[in-house]
């Protein structure tokens, strides 16, 4: 199968969507970032009553965060993104790559048709679709192209 037949048949649920902190509205900015060290994400996606209602990322830390300490004990819905670009987890891989080129975005709420948070698409797990797919002998290549041994492997 080729690699556009794929974007195109592929569905955003099969792909990694766990990379993501979930937080509920009203959190302190301290805490949200607490957490997200804690778990080890870069987003936090910010609900109420299970509904997805902002993400904030490691860039609204370094715009809107890191040189404002008055932030810090504020609610993140000051500082978060409202109302994100979503995808669905039926979309197709195209869908969400095509939403995330133009908007260029390194995170991507994935939600069902209800506004249920499923999941969170990052740039890695389209990385990982990528490199899944590639040729055994395109994936193993040396770091030079030209750099060839000069004996056989195990000589």
């Amino acid at each position: 199968m080729s690699l556009e037949r794929d974007l195109r048949a592929e569905q955003v649920a099969r792909l990694d969507l766990s990379a993501f902190t979930l937080v509920a509205s009203g959190a302190s900015v301290a805490e949200v970032l607490q957490q997200m060290r804690q778990e080890g994400h870069g987003c936090a996606l910010v609900s109420r009553a299970g509904q997805l209602v902002g993400i904030f990322t490691e860039r609204d830390v370094l715009l809107k965060v890191v040189d404002r300490p008055e932030t810090w004990t504020g609610p993140i819905d000051a500082v978060m993104t409202p109302h994100p670009n979503t995808v669905g987890p039926l979309d197709s891989v195209a869908t969400a790559l095509g939403l995330m080129n133009r908007g260029r975005y390194r995170n991507v709420p994935v939600v069902d048709a209800d506004g249920s948070i499923v999941g969170n698409l990052t740039h890695y797990a389209l990385l990982r679709f990528f490199s899944d797919r590639f040729q055994p002998e395109i994936y193993n290549l040396p770091p030079d192209p030209d750099q060839v041994p000069k004996a056989a492997e195990g000589a």
